[in-house]
This record gives C-alpha cells, sequence and structure tokens, in this order.
C-alpha cells in the first residue's frame, strides 16, 4: 500500500527504470533478488524482485516508505532499504500501483 495516493493519477504508475542494485540500510549486504527499480511520476518508487510489466509476479518488494536513500556507483544507481519492510506477493500488483515498461 503506498504511503498515499498519486498526486497525479490516483493511482501510481510505476514505470521500470532499469536495473538496480538493492543494499540492506543496516548492514550494506547486498539484497540480490531485488533489483526491478520503477518510479512513479510524482516520486514515487518500488523496487521488486518479479517483473509486473512482463505479467510476472513481483515475489519480494519494497515500496517508498522501505526506501531509505539511492546513490550513483561507478555509473550504477544504488538504494538502501530496510529489510524488515520487504513484502512478498505472488501477484503482479499491488493496492495503489500499477507497473509499466518504459
Amino acid at each position: 500500500m503506498p504511503i498515499a495516493p498519486c498526486p497525479t493519477y490516483g493511482v501510481h504508475r510505476m514505470v521500470m527504470q532499469g536495473s538496480i542494485v538493492v543494499k540492506d540500510d543496516d548492514t550494506n549486504a547486498t539484497i540480490s533478488n531485488l533489483s526491478n527499480y520503477y518510479r512513479c511520476t510524482c516520486g514515487e518508487r518500488v523496487i521488486s524482485e518479479g517483473m509486473a510489466h512482463y505479467n510476472v509476479p513481483l515475489r519480494d518488494y519494497v515500496t517508498e516508505g522501505g526506501i531509505q536513500g539511492t546513490t550513483i556507483i561507478s555509473g550504477k544507481t544504488n538504494a538502501f532499504v530496510e529489510r524488515d519492510l520487504i513484502y512478498y506477493t505472488s501477484q503482479t500488483s499491488i493496492d495503489g500501483y500499477r507497473f509499466y515498461s518504459a
């Protein structure tokens, strides 16, 4: 569930941004199963294991509330997330979000 409805569309339109390196915010350990980065026009972000825009279930995912920050290291985007805010679904969507290719 998003922190708030999308101010632009009501439901967040999450557009695939590409792959991302995800690290645990507390330990700096890489969380290798999370690698697909989506972003809405309003700035809301989701990082997932699956590729929902290809009709593949999201599986493990983290939403804006669990993403503590991002940085670019050697040209690659890195995200730092709270591991206890990683959720699981076998669906291709979650309430408040729809997923699209770029």
